[in-house]
Order: C-alpha cells, then structure tokens, then sequence
C-alpha cells in the first residue's frame, strides 16, 4: 500500500501543490510536474511489470533493481529538464530536483545494498523539506519509519537495507536541496 508507485505520486503531489506559486497557472505547474515527475516513471514500471519483464511493480531481484533504477534515472533527469525548460518556479525545480538526486543515489547505492526504496522515497523529501516547512520533515520520516518497520515485518527487507534507505535518503535530500533550493 505504501509502495513507491503510492508514495511517489502522492509525495510529488504535495510538492507541487506546496511549492507552486499561487495564481492562474498553479495547477498548470501541479499537473505538469506530477504527470512528468512520478505519472511517467509509475507508468513505466506498471507497464513493465504487466508484461512481465518485472518481476513485480517493486522489481526485487538486483538485477532487475538495477536496470529499472537506471531506466528511472534517466527519466527523472529528462522531467526536470523539462521543468527547467518550461521556466519551474525555482522552490518547485529545487524540491523536485533534489528528490531526483535521490533517485541518482538509490541506483548507486543498489550494488553494494538493497537499500528501501520503499523508506527512500519518503526519506529523501524528508531531508529536503527540512529547508522549507521541516513539520513537512517530521511527518515524512514518520510515515518512513512506519513503512521500514512494515518492510522488516514482513521480511522483504533487512535491518542494515531499511536503515539505509532511511539515512541515505534523508542525508541526500538535506544535502541536494542545500544546493538546489533558492537562497
């Protein structure tokens, strides 16, 4: 229930309602923003693994970690392009950028441990948010503590995997928007 393909819509949502500017085109920025940065990269993921060629919509073999992320990255970068293109307002790029960092160092992280993504997701805005609103902050680690413990009980995850899903995530988060975040 609370996978990446819940928590990343759900996550870019609020982001994108938090930091676009009020006035006429605020929902233009929020649908755009949420159909690049998490409608395109669930819809990939979802189409994979109805054809099969995931095991699941969580892709829990390595290998197939490895290459989705890979596949994810680069359309992430592609969605912030964009945004950047089409003029984002500078807390929305940063925001979203920074979650994108994340995405960069989840799929580095990968070979060495199969660290949460399901944490990570929630981690990385986590840190980030502690630049702007951090009760935003408090309730995303909540809400990532709540999906470790989850993934430990039902032993899809390791202890050392969900903790570091949890600091990555959130060290990168804080760390990305320090530098991606308007003075």
């Amino acid at each position: 229930m609370l996978g990446p393909a819940v928590t990343v819509p759900a996550v870019v949502l609020g982001i994108a309602v938090y930091a676009a500017p009020p006035g006429p085109a605020r929902w233009g920025w929020v649908a755009v923003t949420v159909g690049l940065v998490a409608g395109a990269p669930v819809a990939l993921v979802v189409a994979l693994a109805r054809a099969g060629v995931l095991e699941s919509i969580d892709a829990r073999p390595r290998r197939q970690r490895l290459w989705t992320l890979a596949a994810l990255v680069a359309i992430e970068v592609a969605a912030v392009s964009v945004l950047a293109l089409l003029g984002a307002p500078p807390l929305l790029f940063g925001l979203v950028a920074s979650c994108v960092v994340g995405v960069v160092v989840m799929a580095l992280v990968t070979p060495v441990v199969r660290a949460s993504i399901h944490v990570a997701a929630l981690a990385v805005p986590a840190g980030a948010f502690v630049h702007v609103a951090w009760p935003v902050s408090v309730a995303l680690l909540a809400a990532a503590a709540v999906v470790g413990v989850a993934r430990l009980t039902v032993r899809d995850h390791t202890p050392l995997e969900v903790t570091v899903g949890m600091v990555a995530g959130a060290t990168t988060g804080l760390a990305a928007a320090a530098v991606l975040l308007p003075s």
